[in-house]
């Protein structure tokens, strides 16, 4: 069944969604987030969405350009639309909605030669009501950009992805050297030494024949079950990289989701690093 399919036969709203993002205060002056919500994508200063109302099926992600090129925008822009060309395609399922089919469409589009090696990341999830009207979300990451959960009964919100980057790989070389395993817990340790969060696995662009000799990023994609009351946030390391999610406020059925984004942006403001990075974040209330 494609997703067109999915949405005439499920008009049953499943939950709210909500959609911030801001230049902040990047040394470079450039927006290199970019992000997909539910069925267009967006690299812009936008602020703060509407709150939406979520359909099953449904796809929610974000795109984080790597700052060390001032041509990185077009790569998180070029993942995103990617992401809608799948999306869109009404011969696919979401099942398509995979890390290697995204690199597969980035490849189809070359680049000119400035923008070689521009590079971005990926946090995206893919919700799908089962027919017992259970909720599956498929989660699918590359890089620092990160999901996060917050339970009905919880009361911090945790993260779901494992970074790519020095750190997460030191963590696992340690702990192979101690003949033990690593806890997910340990992974995305914060306070550390800005050089360890150097990421290790992103997209990029191609040029001309280069694509030939190139390779998909490493992903990493789980699973999960959603309850109702249960929240998710989707975002770029602008977010949690100068605000801990232990700091975060808590989201409850009467939470209006466009205020908790906007206090959450200003946390960011407020934050020692003052927005030096761009940032953006969906919510996802389940009804």
């Amino acid at each position: 069944m494609t997703q067109t399919d999915d949405i005439s036969n499920t008009k049953q709203t499943i939950a709210q969604a909500c959609a911030i993002t801001f230049k902040g205060n990047a040394s470079n002056g450039l927006q290199q987030d970019a992000f997909f919500f539910l069925d267009h994508w967006y690299q812009e200063g936008l602020g703060v969405m509407p709150v939406t109302p979520i359909v099953a099926p449904f796809c929610l992600a974000v795109s984080d350009g790597v700052a060390s090129s001032n041509q990185s925008q077009h790569c998180s822009k070029a993942v995103v639309k990617a992401i809608k060309a799948l999306w869109d395609d009404k011969q696919a399922n979401v099942q398509s909605m995979t890390s290697d089919r995204i690199y597969q469409q980035l490849s189809q589009t070359k680049h000119t030669q400035k923008r070689y090696g521009a590079a971005a990341t990926l946090a995206m999830i893919v919700g799908v009501l089962n027919d017992d009207k259970s909720i599956n979300i498929d989660i699918t990451h590359v890089g620092d950009s990160r999901v996060y959960k917050l339970g009905k009964e919880a009361k911090e919100w945790q993260f779901l992805t494992r970074d790519h980057n020095l750190l997460n790989e030191l963590i696992e070389q340690q702990a192979q050297e101690q003949g033990r395993q690593v806890k997910f817990a340990d992974y995305n340790q914060e306070e550390m030494a800005s050089s360890l969060y150097s990421i290790t696995e992103c997209f990029a662009l191609t040029t001309d024949d280069s694509y030939l000799s190139s390779e998909a990023p490493e992903s990493l994609s789980q699973t999960i079950n959603v309850n109702s009351g249960d929240c998710l946030l989707v975002c770029t390391d602008g977010i949690h990289d100068l605000v801990p999610s232990r700091n975060w406020q808590p989201v409850s059925a009467k939470t209006d989701l466009q205020d908790w984004l906007i206090a959450l942006k200003n946390q960011v403001y407020d934050s020692k690093g003052n927005a030096y990075d761009n940032g953006t974040a969906i919510v996802v209330r389940f009804e």
